[in-house]
């Protein structure tokens, strides 16, 4: 099944549902039962059992048990056409209900699963069957639609390029440079292995193995990623895992693809090997397999076993850093791959499940593997479930040329089935600032503004302050949902109207309108350290062997560089006391001019009695881009709710911040205020003193 859409967003404290609700679980989705491990089948076996069961055991005014031990017909009749029609709920969430077939298919079979981790046994064979025809008149009934959403295949070269834009953009940015390359990583991974988006976020880096071994062919040993993915679809039993060698592709046409390169340079920045010399790439490929031996283990250090490959960062006082102990979710990788498909330009959804379509059919389609062998890497039971789930009906041969006997157009059928075909940078993607305001003048939302502007009067008690707090959600909540539905609407009238559009205007003599040109021509500002980061993997092979490892070397060095790098948030806010930016061009003066001025400028004695506008812990922080560091903000006072917000709320109990322009270290809250008053002059309204107290 694939994961639903979560169109609606709820009237209550939520603004949007997270893709791990599981309130709009049952919304549109295809009846793959063998892609249901999508998402955390966990927490919506307990949502049936939990929330869904015992909520109907309550309206019919029955006791749960009894439910389960008389379970009939005419019992799960009345339990799916109740569940059908159900359009609120944990916490009053608005959720779609139940629009599909194959979704209330695949709810049957989490119930068949609830029943038997409640009771212990299978539910009667006899009911079951039943439950199946209940569950197709049911169906008819509520006139859930039968129609299969169409699936989309990531092939290699719709990943190199998607991984490309994934590289470049700045369209959508990362607190810190490791989780761009951490997500790149993860794409590669999972069109290589085909595994489940859960089984790679739970990487840990005892999962992993690196091997120099022996090539009779070349001079140099070639080296091996050995990675075993233990957590595979658990909710039907453990199954064994599978062991995957890769190795390293030398000449490779594109280092976007090369999941060594990106490896290493994550490995690198937290000094991962065992070996205490091996701290560089150059390192590295200096090794050899000594004689007598056809391999050279390089292991891992034992304290990062339980660590996870694939984490997330967290904001500090003295900025982001790795929790390596706290594992990336699968929903935020849905997220991002969804939001950078968008980027790309492809029409249809890019999640996991795209690149584990990919590689079941490229498996399937080559002669070197067996049918035996694609069910245990894509761990299915049979052959059948690929030619169900993963085989869809788009025809991706060229029938014409193989009735007529002649030879097939094999690359034009493969780009025409492929998501990169869809590319459009012209695709709606979010609205313009007026499309967004436009739903202000909606019925509903003046509505909604009238009923606030009246419980604004009574906000005097409790009561009042609950109530109006609540309409105000409720309002969030409704303007998100318009703009949701408006930006759909958006994109529907884009499919049906802009290909009659481009044809009136190539017949007219207007090859190339303004929208496309302003499209392919747009381009945010490229920060130095991402600039070499793109320019080091963006590289043809080389023509020898030894420009070929300098190559790969050089990738790797500009990964580890920038994995340290913060980029800033996801979506950056306006807020007040944002920076002055007088336009959008980089720092014209050199950078180490441009951060000597920013230092001198937080030293109170070289300015006496001037009040600083560059913030001193930013200037000292050597993960941030020097425009970053080096930005004035357009007031003291500017600059004190940066410090605050940024800084001060920031350094927990635990926690130290250092003065890098003053060798200091701060380990309170109490010491980082004063420091910043008496020595930087940075006040944070008021007497550092007076605060603290």
């Amino acid at each position: 099944m694939h994961r639903p859409r979560h169109d609606e967003v709820t009237d209550d404290e939520s603004d949007s549902t997270s893709d791990s609700d599981t309130d709009s679980l049952f919304d549109s989705s295809d009846d793959e039962a063998d892609t249901a491990s999508d998402t955390d089948l966990d927490n919506p076996l307990d949502e049936v059992n939990n929330n869904t069961d015992d909520e109907y055991c309550t309206y019919i005014r029955e006791d749960p048990v009894q439910c389960f031990q008389k379970v009939s017909a005419k019992f799960l009749y009345g339990f799916l056409c109740w569940v059908c029609d159900q359009r609120r709920g944990k916490g009053g969430r608005r959720r779609p209900g139940i629009k599909h077939t194959s979704s209330l298919e695949t709810f049957w079979k989490w119930y068949l699963m609830v029943y038997k981790r409640e009771t212990g046994q299978k539910i009667d064979g006899m009911v079951q069957v039943q439950g199946q025809d209940v569950v197709k008149v049911v169906a008819a009934e509520k006139e859930l639609d039968d129609t299969k959403r169409e699936s989309a295949t990531m092939y290699v070269e719709d990943l190199a390029e998607y991984a490309r834009v994934l590289l470049t953009t700045r369209e959508m940015t990362f607190q810190l440079g490791w989780l761009r390359i951490q997500l790149i990583l993860f794409c590669q991974l999972a069109g290589i292995t085909g595994n489940r988006p859960e089984a790679l976020v739970q990487l840990r880096y005892r999962h992993l193995k690196l091997t120099l071994i022996r090539d009779h062919k070349n001079p140099r040993p070639r080296l091996f990623i050995e990675l075993t993915a233990e957590f595979t679809k658990g909710f039907l039993g453990m199954k064994d895992a599978n062991e995957f060698k890769i190795p390293e592709i030398i000449y490779d046409p594109t280092l976007v693809l090369s999941p060594h390169t990106f490896l290493l340079g994550m490995l690198f920045k937290v000094q991962a090997f065992k070996s205490p010399s091996i701290v560089s790439p150059e390192k590295l490929y200096s090794l050899n397999v000594l004689d007598g031996m056809n391999e050279q283990q390089l292991p891992l250090k034992d304290v990062l076993s339980d660590d996870f490959i694939f984490c997330q960062a967290v904001q500090t006082a003295g900025g982001v850093c790795l929790a390596r102990q706290n594992m990336l979710s699968s929903d935020s990788v849905r997220y991002r791959m969804k939001i950078g498909g968008q980027i790309t330009g492809f029409a249809q959804v890019t999640k996991p499940y795209v690149l584990r379509d990919g590689a079941a059919k490229a498996l399937n389609e080559s002669p070197d593997v067996s049918d035996s062998l694609q069910n245990l890497i894509l761990q299915h039971s049979s052959i059948d479930t690929f030619l169900k789930h993963y085989l869809d009906r788009n025809i991706n041969v060229d029938v014409q040329n193989i009735y007529r006997g002649q030879a097939p157009q094999r690359d034009l059928m493969r780009f025409a089935c492929s998501m990169s075909r869809s590319i459009d940078p012209r695709r709606p993607r979010k609205l313009t600032p007026e499309q967004s305001a436009s739903v202000n003048g909606l019925p509903c939302i003046v509505k909604l503004n009238r009923r606030i502007a009246k419980l604004s009067g009574v906000r005097g008690d409790s009561k009042g302050e609950e109530k109006y707090q609540k309409a105000r959600r409720r309002l969030q909540s409704e303007k998100q949902r318009q703009r949701r539905l408006l930006l759909i609407d958006l994109v529907d009238r884009f499919k049906k109207e802009q290909p009659v559009i481009d044809s009136e205007r190539q017949l007219s003599g207007k090859v190339v309108d303004e929208d496309t040109r302003n499209a392919l021509e747009q381009s945010e500002q490229v920060t130095p350290e991402h600039l070499l980061l793109i320019d080091a993997i963006l590289t043809l092979p080389e023509t020898s062997l030894e420009n070929e490892y300098q190559r790969r070397i050089a990738a790797v060095n500009a990964i580890t560089a920038y994995c340290g790098v913060e980029e800033g948030p996801a979506s950056r806010r306006i807020q007040r006391g944002r920076p002055l930016k007088v336009d959008d061009s980089p720092v014209k003066a050199e950078e180490s001019d441009a951060l000597s001025q920013a230092i001198l400028s937080i030293k109170t004695e070289k300015r006496p009695g001037k009040r600083p506008t560059i913030c001193f812990l930013c200037v000292g922080n050597p993960a941030l881009p020097v425009r970053e560091r080096v930005i004035s903000y357009a007031t003291p006072g500017s600059l004190s709710r940066h410090f605050l917000r940024k800084h001060v709320r920031k350094l927990e109990e635990w926690e130290y911040v250092d003065c890098m322009n003053c060798g200091v270290r701060l380990k309170t809250r109490v010491e980082l205020l004063l420091h910043a008053e008496r020595f930087h002059g940075t006040v944070s309204r008021g007497p550092a003193e007076r605060l603290i107290t």
